[in-house]
């Protein structure tokens, strides 16, 4: 099974949050300064709700054999903690000794609030300062929810294929109707009842089409992608709480239209060597991730110290790309891939391509 499309796609999205995240810092450089904002950095945003489809799609798609065991269960579970925990608790302790060494830089955290570190740390949704609901390391809210996905996903591992997917869409579903209808109490509950767990839903929808034979031509998947793409940049999002079941919806719709274009479109030769390093993010994805809020800040520092007004600021935007793509990729090499392999302790075997590092604990991988 190839799907070098979808591992492409894992990089295509992580570079989007990299992008967001070069947009608001040069809005802060361009304040200092009394210009305008560059660009509007919402739509590039975007890159989450792909990241969840591509998660639930590759979760269904990779257990297909899985179902109806405890043991498939409480292995999956262990080789998802293995992949994600040593990466995101590096982050969140470098995130902690800034809080602590600096607390200027960390303005939105509840000083001296024990609680909310250790919650950091175990995934568990906690507000901040600014009535948010992020961890220590703000971009581990995402993962707050893969943890939920994680979790309720082992679950149904235990049952047979077909009610294993029943089971899973009516938790998570009602999860979130729930949610809506402003009868879950508590922050965790309200949280992982976000309609943005949809997204992992819909995925998880086309991975069933997946299995079951279902592709589409290379006109309806560049037509789907291109639409996806048109009606994320057209800027259509419907105001209000960021959370709420219409701005979800509409977040979700181009994301379901370009996922699904790579995900059944025809897969591109992953040995086509423009494609490579494509793939060679996508494998990085998941440091670039955790990785580019730290090193876009970094620069901004530096670009306020010694380069403000010096050069024109829209190379802040690639300069902070290439820096943030140099930084996942070292890290990728040297720790996030050994580390995970001395976990796992054994050596990895090839993976399938498009199947990313937080994809490859479905394969028995380490990444």
């Amino acid at each position: 099974m190839k799907l070098s499309n979808v591992q492409a796609l894992r990089a295509c999205a992580a570079l989007m949050i990299v992008v967001f995240h070069c947009g608001i810092e040069a809005e802060r450089l361009s304040a200092l300064t009394g210009g305008s904002k560059l660009f509007q950095e919402q739509a590039w945003g975007e890159g989450v709700p792909i990241f969840f489809a591509i998660s639930g799609f590759i979760m269904v798609v990779t257990s297909t054999n899985a179902f109806g065991s405890l043991r498939a269960a409480i292995d999956f579970m262990r080789r998802r903690i293995i992949r994600i925990v040593p990466l995101y608790w590096t982050v969140t302790t470098i995130a902690l000794a800034a809080l602590l060494i600096a607390p200027n830089l960390m303005t939105k955290t509840p000083p001296g609030d024990h609680a909310y570190i250790v919650s950091s740390y175990l995934f568990w949704p906690s507000v901040r300062m600014d009535g948010q609901i992020r961890p220590l390391a703000a971009m581990g809210w995402t993962l707050n929810l893969e943890m939920l996905f994680y979790t309720v996903f082992a679950v149904c591992l235990i049952l047979r294929y077909s009610r294993a997917l029943i089971a899973l869409f009516a938790t998570l579903g009602l999860l979130v109707a729930a949610r809506v209808a402003g009868l879950l109490p508590g922050t965790a509950l309200n949280f992982w009842g976000d309609p943005i767990v949809l997204d992992f839903l819909a995925g998880a929808a086309v991975g069933i089409a997946f299995n079951n034979g279902l592709r589409i031509s290379g006109v309806a998947a560049m037509a789907l992608a291109a639409a996806g793409l048109i009606l994320t940049f057209l800027c259509w999002i419907p105001e209000g709480e960021q959370s709420e079941l219409p701005r979800r919806l509409a977040e979700a719709a181009p994301a379901v239209m370009i996922f699904v274009a790579a995900a059944l479109g025809p897969q591109i030769d992953d040995k086509w060597k423009l494609w490579r390093g494509a793939l060679a993010v996508g494998d990085a994805s998941y440091s670039l991730y955790l990785w580019n809020p730290f090193a876009v800040m970094l620069l901004n520092v530096v670009w306020r110290k010694a380069l403000l007004g010096v050069l024109p600021l829209w190379i802040f935007i690639p300069a902070g790309i290439a820096i943030s793509i140099a930084s996942a990729l070292v890290s990728y090499r040297y720790f996030e891939r050994p580390f995970t392999r001395r976990l796992s302790g054994r050596k990895a075997p090839r993976i399938p391509a498009g199947v990313g590092p937080a994809s490859a604990a479905a394969y028995g991988s380490s990444g």
